[in-house]
């Protein structure tokens, strides 16, 4: 996959890269707060993205989404998300136009991969708690800034379903302040 080289993280800003079997994956690379323009004037151009809000589409899952509008009903007609395509599809999700959470989905996939994203989330913000209810797994980690949520379902047939959700250690604050 080709990089865009022209990007530089602002300073203090989250940047991990996860290398998974000819696959990159740019974790948040932006302040939480960034501005929705400049999170999408620095998207890679190989990757088509697009735009939308939960009320263009309603089936739209994500849990942080959901503990957002849970707190203010009102906040959904606030809310934008960005949706990178590929793989891992990255949603970055936008309250009043500022960047609260990013969720990469990665899909299923090898059980090489599952344990490569681990390895770069460990490398990056130390050893998570982990919870476990049978194939179901959730690593919690979290730095000064950031938390994260690593969602893993084992599959019977040696892959798993992922996602992993970042978000600001700031997101009750922030968005009383909305």
């Amino acid at each position: 996959m080709k990089r865009n080289r022209s990007f530089r993280a602002a300073p203090g800003a989250l940047a991990l890269i996860l290398t998974c079997t000819s696959l990159l994956a740019a974790a948040p690379a932006y302040e939480w707060g960034t501005p929705l323009d400049k999170v999408k004037s620095t998207l890679p151009s190989d990757r088509e993205s697009t735009q939308f809000t939960p009320r263009e589409k309603p089936k739209y899952k994500n849990k942080l989404l959901s503990y957002i509008t849970a707190i203010d009903g009102e906040l959904i007609d606030k809310i934008i998300i960005v949706r990178l395509n590929g793989r891992p599809v990255t949603d970055y999700l936008f309250v009043n136009n500022k960047l609260y959470t990013i969720m990469e989905n990665w899909g299923s996939i090898d059980e090489k991969t599952v344990k490569e994203i681990e390895t770069g989330l460990n490398g990056r913000y130390g050893q998570p708690l982990v919870q476990q209810d049978k194939n179901f797994f959730i690593y919690s980690y979290n730095s000064d800034t950031t938390k994260v949520l690593y969602y893993i379902m084992k599959n019977t047939d040696g892959t798993a379903t992922c996602k992993v959700y970042y978000y600001t250690r700031k997101l009750f604050r922030m968005l009383i302040l909305e």
